[in-house]
C-alpha cells in the first residue's frame, strides 16, 4: 500500500474532488447560458444530444461528489459508523457507499469514451476512413464496459476489508479496463489531433489564398491549446494518471480518480462551448469551404477586424472575425454536425 493512509487519502480526494467540481459547475453554466443564447434554428437533434451529455456530466459529477461528503461524514461524524473507525469504514470495499461511488466512476468513463468516439466520429465525417475509425474505438468501448460490470460485480460480492487497489480479485479486470480505457483515449484523441491539426492548416492555406494574406508556417501555442482543448486531451491525461497510480497500488489513487469524474464534464462543456459559439476548428473548415470569394460585407468585417489590431493582417484575427460574422448562416444548415 502506498504510504498515504486511507482517511488521509479520502480527505484530501475530497478536497481535490470538490475544487474539480467547483470548475465543472462552471463550464456546465456557461455551457448552458450558451445553449439558450443560441436561436431556435441553430437547436438541431445534435446539439441537443450534446446538450443531454453535458448536463449528464453534472448530474454524475453532483452525484459522486455528493457520495463522497457522505462517505466521509460515515468515517468521521455519525456516531453509528465513525465509532468503529474511519480505516474500517473506508476499507469496507463492499458498503454500498463505496459500490455506488464506483457506479458513478465506470458509469462517467462509457460516457466520457462514448463522447469522445462520438466527437471523432463526427470529426471524420468527410474522411474515407471514417467506417474504420469508429469500428475500432466501439469495440474497445464495449470491452471496456464488460469489465467495469465484472469490476462491480466482485466489488460487491467479494466482502474485501482493503482499499480497492488491493483486493487481489479485481486487479485483473482493473488492469483490464484501464489498459483498455487508456488505448480508446489514446487513439481516439491522437485521432482527433491529427485531424483537427490538418484541418486548421488547411483552412489557413485556404484563407491565405482566397484573401491572398500571409499563412504562418507553423501553428501558434494558442492554436495548439486550442487543439488540444477540441480534443479532450485533458481528460485522456488524467486515465493516464489513474492508471499509473492503480498500478502503483497508491492510495493517491483515490484523488485522482475523482478529479478525473470531474475533468470529463469540464472537457467535453469547454468542447460543446466552442462548438455551439462556431469558433470550432472543423466549423471553420465548413465555413470556409462555402466561401470560395469573400463578400464585400465580409471583407469590410475583414477590414475592421484587422484595423483594430493596429493594421494587422494576422490570419489568425480575419479567421476569428469572419467566422463569428458568418458561422452563423452554416450553422442553421443541414450539414451541422452538433
Amino acid at each position: 500500500m502506498g504510504a498515504l493512509p486511507i482517511a488521509e487519502a479520502q480527505l484530501v480526494a475530497l478536497f481535490m474532488q470538490s475544487v474539480a467540481y467547483g470548475v465543472h459547475l462552471v463550464t456546465f453554466a456557461i455551457c448552458i447560458y450558451t445553449w439558450f443564447r443560441r436561436s431556435s434554428n441553430s437547436r438541431t437533434s445534435a446539439s441537443t444530444i450534446w446538450l443531454c451529455v453535458a448536463i449528464a456530466f453534472f448530474v454524475i459529477g453532483t452525484c459522486d461528489v455528493s457520495f463522497n461528503l457522505y462517505h466521509n461524514l460515515m468515517a468521521f461524524v455519525l456516531p453509528a459508523t465513525a465509532s468503529s473507525g474511519a480505516k474500517t469504514v473506508f476499507d469496507d470495499a463492499g458498503n454500498w457507499v463505496n459500490v455506488m461511488r464506483s457506479v458513478w466512476f465506470y458509469m462517467n468513463a462509457a460516457l466520457s469514451d462514448a463522447a469522445l468516439i462520438y466527437r471523432c466520429w463526427m470529426v471524420y465525417a468527410n474522411s474515407r476512413h471514417r467506417a474504420i475509425v469508429g469500428i475500432v474505438p466501439l469495440v474497445l468501448w464495449l470491452a471496456c464496459i464488460a469489465f467495469a460490470v465484472t469490476i462491480l460485480y466482485y466489488l460487491s460480492t467479494v466482502g474485501a476489508d482493503t482499499t480497492i487497489p488491493m483486493i487481489p480479485q479485481l486487479q485483473p479486470f482493473l488492469y483490464s479496463f484501464y489498459v483498455t480505457t487508456l488505448v480508446l483515449n489514446l487513439l481516439t484523441t491522437g485521432l482527433i489531433i491529427v485531424r483537427l491539426w490538418k484541418i486548421h492548416r488547411r483552412t489557413s492555406a485556404d484563407f491565405a489564398q482566397t484573401w491572398r494574406v500571409r499563412s504562418p508556417s507553423r501553428l501558434s501555442f494558442a492554436d495548439i491549446i486550442l487543439i488540444m482543448v477540441e480534443s479532450a486531451l485533458l481528460y485522456t491525461t488524467t486515465v493516464v494518471f489513474c492508471v499509473v497510480l492503480d498500478l502503483a497500488r497508491t492510495n493517491v489513487y483515490y484523488g485522482i480518480t475523482d478529479i478525473s469524474l470531474e475533468v470529463a464534464g469540464i472537457s467535453f462543456d469547454m468542447i460543446i462551448i466552442r462548438i455551439w459559439t462556431g469558433v470550432s476548428t472543423e466549423q471553420t473548415q465548413a465555413f470556409a469551404a462555402t466561401l470560395p470569394t469573400p463578400s464585400k460585407l465580409t471583407m469590410e468585417r475583414m477590414e475592421q477586424a484587422a484595423s483594430v489590431h493596429s493594421g494587422s493582417t494576422d490570419l489568425r484575427v480575419i479567421d476569428l472575425a469572419v467566422s463569428r460574422v458568418e458561422v452563423v448562416k452554416w450553422q442553421g444548415s443541414d450539414e451541422n454536425p452538433v
